[in-house]
């Protein structure tokens, strides 16, 4: 009798330390973030248009409860010509908003279905945890063309921010619990 419990005991101890391998594994998969690359293709067009270069990003998933809930935000900052940009428009149904506010505190604020009807979130903070990468500087862009594309049956907006000046575009995705 004491063999059988014994044995019980071994077999149940070594699926406890296998399954929390497997969970471990598994996160630390889904916390390894694409590279810029894959995400512009993930998130925003496929192919890569041929002007696009110097891709850069930086992602907030929001711990664990974010990889559970399916919640995340990625900032990709890149250059493009503008004679590529309609490829990246036409890609998704990306809407021309008339204005877009970055303030000093963090919030993106825009216009998506007229004037009054102004939406904002909270994509950066001036100190803590999330701070703006040293590249994003995106309140300092005079006159910026902006598109907003919003799913309505997920909690999720994609921006498309091009200054054609200098011919570079920051891409946002904010997307919420499922």
């Amino acid at each position: 009798m004491n063999r059988k419990k014994t044995r019980y005991l071994v077999v149940l101890l070594s699926s406890i330390v296998l399954l929390f391998l497997i969970v471990i594994i598994a996160i630390s998969i889904l916390l390894k973030p694409p590279s810029p690359s894959q995400a512009f293709r993930k998130f925003l067009c496929r192919p890569i248009p041929e002007s696009v270069r110097n891709i850069i990003m930086d992602r907030h998933v929001g711990g664990l409860f974010g990889l559970l809930f399916g919640t995340h935000t990625y900032v990709l900052h890149f250059h493009i010509d503008k004679s590529d940009l309609p490829i990246i428009l036409n890609s998704r149904a990306f809407k021309e908003v008339p204005d877009i506010e970055y303030t000093g505190s963090g919030q993106l604020w825009w216009e998506y279905l007229g004037p009054g009807s102004r939406q904002g979130l909270s994509l950066y903070k001036p100190t803590g945890a999330s701070l703006a990468p040293k590249w994003f500087n995106l309140q300092q862009w005079n006159s910026p063309k902006v598109y907003v594309f919003h799913e309505e049956h997920v909690i999720r907006t994609r921006f498309l921010v091009y200054n054609e000046e200098l011919a570079e575009a920051y891409f946002i995705d904010v997307k919420g619990p499922d």
